[in-house]
């Protein structure tokens, strides 16, 4: 992250790390999977209010994975029409246990933040990993043009700025 974009205050709805929670499991198959994170980012404090899923026509390997982006665009309008919640970033798992992107996920995120119709500063990334005993740790990522920081997120209440505990914690 660049020096002129302070790092932000990351929140995320105990539903969207609920619908994270479920769908990671099936990484446990040695594949990839993942969605994407929708909520407001309003250059100070993000707030994960929802997560997708991957959809029925995703394709998941071992070290990628690509997104349906039919069933993407169904979940962000759908967001959208809710609460107005916008595309913030996206989750998937690395069944190699590593917590930092990869090269691939760096690749593709540069991708995203230089696309003009995107009109995206900074770009949200949780990595999510199933330990061997079955348990789920995860690591989110803020990357902009210039970097990718490791940052910590704290589970709200109902109420964005009552943290539970963070994800790394659960």
């Amino acid at each position: 992250m660049s020096n002129s974009v302070r790092r932000p205050d990351i929140w995320i709805l105990p539903e969207a790390l609920a619908l994270i929670g479920e769908e990671a499991i099936r990484s446990c198959d040695g594949l990839e999977t993942g969605g994407i994170l929708l909520g407001t980012d309003d250059g100070q404090e993000v707030v994960i209010r929802h997560a997708g899923g991957p959809g029925p026509k995703a394709r998941r390997e071992s070290n990628r994975f690509l997104r349906d982006l039919t069933h993407a665009q169904q979940v962000a309008e759908l967001a959208w029409t809710e609460d107005q919640s916008q595309w913030i970033g996206e989750w998937h798992t690395h069944p190699s246990g590593d917590l930092t992107p990869s090269n691939y996920d760096l690749e593709a995120y540069a991708r995203h933040l230089h696309d003009p119709e995107l009109s995206f500063k900074r770009f949200l990334t949780i990595i999510v990993v199933l330990t061997p005993t079955g348990e789920i740790t995860a690591a989110a990522w803020v990357v902009d043009q210039e970097t990718a920081l490791p940052v910590p997120v704290a589970v709200a209440d109902d109420h964005v700025g009552h943290p539970r505990k963070s994800i790394a914690e659960r």
